[in-house]
């Protein structure tokens, strides 16, 4: 019997499959007509505007104009349609929570709803139905006690754990392992799978009674089964089984063998009798210290791995040496300030070597942030195991294959923090944290809500009351007379909160930051809580603070880097290391409990150091962003435009970007002053003239003009009206007057992917005819493709223009005061600026000189 993936993933879904995954589909297809549209009005009256929106755009509901014409057009749609609201309305009771979750890990960035389960599911239905056995087979995980863990002492290959879910073959193999090993009594089969983020999720049934069951129609045969689940980690290589025993062994014996390494088992104990100076010191100050205050004999670690250092950039340091005992390396790293042990985590890998073998031991990190050590044990004998994991106790004073708080630790507590902040619930709490959500929850940082389910001991069947005194004693449906009440708490993170928590600490105390503006970034469906900041002595630096969640998408991510602020990104019960922030480089991200655990002083100092670490990289992110923004413009095409994919917010960074690195000295406007009247941004063009011997400084405001329907911007009355109203409003600045050598804007320039060239006379009149008296301002044009010909050309040709810097920028103010810049403006431009006869400055032939000293 092949597993329930394969046999619907190209299969019409018929009853069957709605039955398999727990949805009373036969009720709902033969009911009247009548009463399925009174089940559909009263689900219909469950859902707030937002949600029905939602249902509006994926059955292409035009009108909108309140609650009950959605719900009458909703209610008369196809009878099919009906029918499958109603089952995956069914299908979600009591799984909200995973559904979320598993949306949020498989739904594409490009479209997602966030507003109702039943939309996400619909949503989830039309990309692969098969989607739906995924989230039964989790919600089945997510309601079983947890089991027990094993981690594996060698790699795993992913693709063979993939194959464990998808391939016939390794069930077949699995299902007989688990025959065999209940003495060839149970029968199994692997009834479904999941594969998500690296997390291979299997769910088995065993086969428990055959036998008829009374029936109103006619007595089926029913087949009972109880389900076992296990759950592969692939990049952790943990496994955890909820099984029975006999099962749990099984499924041990068949990963071992197929995965190929042995399993050892994590200890649900978590070890917390260790102090924490003892082991700091046993790593070192190794060559002196142990943990039991003797020494070790035949336990030599010739090769040791930290995490990171306290060097710039924080990189991992290896230190190793040939058949030779690395501790007093490590003393004098630990004593150059090359190392250091803030944390459990900090330590990842040892090589040692004794009379029992070589062996590596690796530190994994889970999600509450404790730490296991293991190594890989094959081939080694039970003694010699043994042995080895006494001489590991005995040196630092934690064991190995178990896990070990990391609480002691500074570091461990921040994970800790951000574990339980990410928590929906957490089995058996140690007294630790304990301690950490009762003080969250007294900060309302962690809220805890308390939901309660009613159901029929007898037939299971659920119910809804809204008080305890509605519970009846009778089952409506069955002749059970016991109606079960379950209580469940959900924990949440409150980000209001952590908002206001960390408000509060820029506030008070000699913090030398101030909040210069609040808003909310909203990136589709995801919304994020912003905050800027300036330093009180220096309203120059500007520092954006970006609050998150949930899960951050590359698509956020590239917004936030496009935006080219020094950003923030303070994660909320997330993981940083989950993310890749390397090509992201004015975005820095802190885990939230590492800010709670900072004093007021110490949180002003971690400011001080996240803006100084982002302006560094200041012009890495500014070159790279606007490569990116070239490319972007480049490529883009009608069919972009067209399906809306590209926006005009997308073309303002875009062009800000290429600006910024062409003229350093460039500020942008536009969405971050919407309501203003102001333009998009201005820059300014500076350049010697030797033969005047003075400064000239210009200034330049600009506009961006997306057009999308193909037949040029149209610079109506309307625009030409606020184009001459900015430049009026800039040309009275105090600023761009005592800064530009004409004491007023030089041009005002429309950049535009295509022009109306009737546009250009009558923009330029307008501007003539209604710009102040005192005033010459340029109405100017520019093609964003000369743009982009001329920011090619500016980063093919950066050594030999930073050589000519002064006829370069020269030349380009003198093309765009020609009111149209041009390909061939352009082309002028870098004539002379290109010539080296020209160039202030020349270049070395370094290449000649290296040639030369090779005796070339």
């Amino acid at each position: 019997m092949h597993i329930l993936n394969s046999q619907y993933h190209d299969a019409k879904i018929d009853n069957g499959f709605w039955r398999e995954i727990g949805v009373k589909s036969d009720a709902i297809t033969e009911t009247d007509s009548i009463l399925l549209s009174a089940r559909i009005k009263t689900m219909l009256a469950s859902l707030k505007m937002s949600a029905l929106l939602e249902l509006c755009e994926l059955y292409d509901i035009a009108t909108r104009e309140n609650e009950e014409s959605i719900k009458d057009q909703l209610c008369s749609l196809p009878l099919e349609q009906r029918h499958l609201i109603l089952f995956l309305h069914d299908f979600s009771n009591r799984k909200k929570k995973t559904v979320y979750t598993f949306y949020d890990n498989v739904a594409p960035e490009e479209t997602q709803y966030t507003k109702s389960s039943l939309a996400k599911l619909i949503h989830l239905y039309r990309i692969n139905p098969v989607y739906l056995i995924q989230i039964f087979t989790w919600y089945l995980w997510d309601n079983r006690a947890s089991g027990k863990l094993y981690v594996f002492d060698k790699a795993i290959s992913s693709s063979v754990a993939h194959n464990i879910a998808r391939e016939y073959n390794y069930h077949i193999q699995l299902r007989d392992t688990l025959f065999q090993g209940s003495g060839n009594k149970n029968y199994y089969r692997v009834f479904s799978s999941s594969n998500v983020n690296n997390k291979v999720l299997i769910l088995l049934y065993r086969l428990i009674s055959d036998a008829p069951r009374p029936d109103f129609v006619t007595a089926p045969r029913n087949r009972e089964v109880s389900p076992a689940l296990f759950l592969i980690d692939i990049e952790k290589k943990t496994v955890e089984i909820k099984a029975l025993t006999t099962e749990e062994s099984s499924i041990k014996k068949y990963l071992e063998q197929t995965l190929g390494s042995p399993l050892g088992q994590v200890q649900t104990e978590v070890f917390t009798e260790y102090k924490k100076e003892v082991f700091i010191n046993t790593i070192l100050k190794g060559s002196s210290t142990t943990a039991i205050g003797q020494p070790i004999r035949d336990f030599t670690v010739f090769k040791i791995k930290f995490r990171n250092s306290p060097l710039k950039n924080s990189p991992k340091v290896t230190l190793e040496l040939d058949d030779l005992d690395i501790w007093p390396s490590v003393e004098e790293a630990h004593a150059q300030g090359a190392i250091n042990l803030e944390s459990l985590k900090d330590l990842e890998s040892m090589h040692f070597r004794s009379s029992e073998g070589s062996r590596v031991i690796k530190s994994t990190i889970l999600d509450n942030g404790n730490v296991i050590f293991s190594m890989d044990d094959s081939n080694l004998d039970h003694v010699s195991k043994k042995a080895i994991e006494q001489k590991f106790i005995e040196k630092f004073g934690v064991p190995l294959y178990r896990e070990i708080s990391n609480e002691h630790f500074e570091e461990g507590k921040a994970d800790k923090i951000d574990y339980l902040l990410s928590a929906s619930s957490v089995e058996k709490p140690s007294p630790y944290e304990l301690s950490i959500i009762a003080a969250l929850k007294d900060k309302r940082i962690l809220e805890e809500n308390i939901t309660k389910y009613y159901f029929c001991a007898n037939c299971r069947i659920d119910y809804s009351y809204e008080e305890p005194k509605d519970v009846p004693n009778e089952c409506d449906n069955c002749d059970g007379q016991r109606i079960i009440t379950k209580i469940g708490s959900v924990l949440n993170a409150n980000v209001n909160e952590v908002y206001k928590l960390i408000k509060e600490r820029i506030k008070v105390g000699n913090v030398t930051w101030f909040i210069s503006r609040e808003n909310e970034l909203n990136l589709g469906p995801t919304k994020l809580k912003c905050m800027h900041l300036a330093i009180k002595r220096n309203e120059e630096k500007h520092l954006q603070l970006v609050f998150a969640d949930k899960s951050i998408q590359k698509r956020a991510l590239k917004y936030l880097n496009r935006q080219m602020k020094p950003t923030l990104l303070i994660l909320i019960g997330q993981q940083e290391r989950m993310i890749d922030y390397s090509d992201y480089s004015c975005v820095e991200p802190a885990n939230f409990g590492k800010i709670y655990l900072k004093g007021e002083q110490e949180f002003s100092l971690f400011l001080d150091e996240i803006y100084d670490t982002l302006e560094r990289r200041t012009k890495t992110y500014i070159s790279a962003t606007a490569n990116a923004a070239f490319h972007a413009i480049s490529n883009l095409s009608e069919e972009k435009l067209s399906k809306k994919e590209y926006t005009d917010k997308m073309f303002e960074d875009h062009v800000y970007a290429m600006l910024k690195d062409i003229f350093p000295n460039t500020e942008k406007w536009g969405k971050e002053m919407s309501g203003e009247e102001v333009p998009e941004g201005i820059f300014t063009i500076s350049f010697r003239d030797d033969k005047e011997n003075r400064v000239h400084q210009k200034v330049f405001s600009y506009d961006c003009k997306l057009n999308t329907n193909g037949k040029g911007y149209d610079l109506n009355i309307s625009e030409q009206r606020k184009a001459v109203q900015y430049a009026n409003t800039l040309n009275q600045n105090d600023y761009i007057r005592a800064f530009s050598d004409r004491n007023q804007l030089s041009g005002h320039i429309f950049i535009s992917n295509q022009f109306r060239e009737n546009n250009f006379k009558t923009m330029s009149e307008h501007f003539y005819q209604h710009l102040n008296d005192s005033y010459d301002t340029q109405a100017i044009f520019l093609d964003v493709k000369v743009l982009c010909y001329l920011y090619d050309n500016f980063c093919k040709h950066s050594v030999k223009i930073n050589n000519s810097r002064k006829i370069f920028y020269r030349d380009v103010f003198k093309a765009m005061m020609a009111e149209q810049v041009t390909i061939s403006s352009i082309d002028s431009v870098l004539r002379k600026a290109l010539d080296e006869d020209l160039a202030e400055y020349k270049t070395l032939p370094t290449n000649k000189i290296t040639l030369e000293l090779k005796g070339q």
